[in-house]
């Protein structure tokens, strides 16, 4: 028999298998436990000290672990300073091999509907969901939606791909209609940025640096920036495309550096658009 610190009290799995485990602490983490035990309270019957579950052993064990001794954090990784001006790649926050995975994740979702587990409980789960932001940003978004998660929400959405590259299969796990559309506003807002970013930087700004050799060197710039305007999405790296021109001016010193500085330039202007839904201006209503 599985059995977890203070047990006073025995549960069943579907299979028979029983979980000696403490009423205290299925009480304080769900709701459905709590309207359980009070029927059973009112009913004065000895077998109110045991209760049979249809869950199967697996996920009841899942179940009862995560009510008694919810999980730890993931280990964190150590962020150092930026070192590079025109890094522009998201930082990965945990170590991914010390989160729960996200198909236990899921189960605890389903189970967490099932039983409404309290808020304060299902909190451990918050930085296990952000460790899968990455890989998985938008099953981890909507997973936050549902449970109530708004740092989670806004963790997740810095990582989500333009909604068109996801298959309709994919785009309904956004579980509202208000959900989606904050995803849809933070990308079009961060292609108008970056769009305005990209078509007003110029290569020699107010005719600082130009190169006397090469008269066509801003109007290639312009003409590519043009081109690139039309293509970007809300996970561009605008300064990583501009950055292609490089070895068309590798060759002249003047043009080189005018190119360097507004790449950095380009780069920080990027960085600073919103990526995240907490970061965008208040929308109009």
């Amino acid at each position: 028999m599985t059995s977890f610190d203070n047990a006073d009290f025995v549960v069943y799995s579907a299979e028979g298998s029983p979980f000696s485990v403490s009423r205290v602490k299925l009480q304080d983490g769900s709701l459905v436990f709590r309207d359980m035990f009070s029927c059973c309270d009112a009913s004065n019957d000895d077998s109110s000290q045991v209760l049979e579950l249809s869950e199967k052993e697996a996920e009841l064990a899942i179940l009862l672990r995560l009510l008694h001794t919810p999980p730890d954090p993931p280990v964190e990784f150590i962020r150092l300073p930026r070192t590079e001006k025109v890094k522009t790649h998201l930082p990965i926050r945990y170590d991914l091999s010390t989160a729960i995975p996200l198909p236990i994740i899921r189960l605890m979702r389903a189970l967490a509907d099932k039983y409404a587990i309290e808020a304060s409980i299902l909190k451990h789960l918050e930085p296990h969901l952000v460790a899968h932001a990455p890989e998985h940003a938008l099953e981890v978004y909507s997973t936050a939606v549902s449970l109530g998660m708004p740092l989670v929400v806004n963790e997740a959405s810095q990582y989500i791909l333009p909604l068109s590259w996801y298959s309709q299969d994919e785009i309904k796990l956004i579980p509202t209609a208000i959900s989606y559309h904050n995803i849809h506003r933070l990308q079009t807002f961060r292609v108008k940025a970056l769009q305005d970013i990209l078509l007003r930087e110029p290569l020699f700004p107010h005719g600082y640096g130009t190169c006397p050799n090469h008269d066509d060197a801003a109007a290639i710039w312009e003409r590519t920036a043009l081109i690139l305007s039309r293509k970007i999405e809300s996970n561009s790296d605008v300064g990583g495309e501009m950055e292609s021109l490089y070895y068309i001016y590798q060759s002249c010193s003047a043009c080189s550096k005018a190119l360097r500085a507004a790449l950095d330039m380009l780069a920080y202007k990027c960085r600073r658009v919103p990526r995240r839904l907490d970061q965008l201006p208040n929308e109009d209503v």
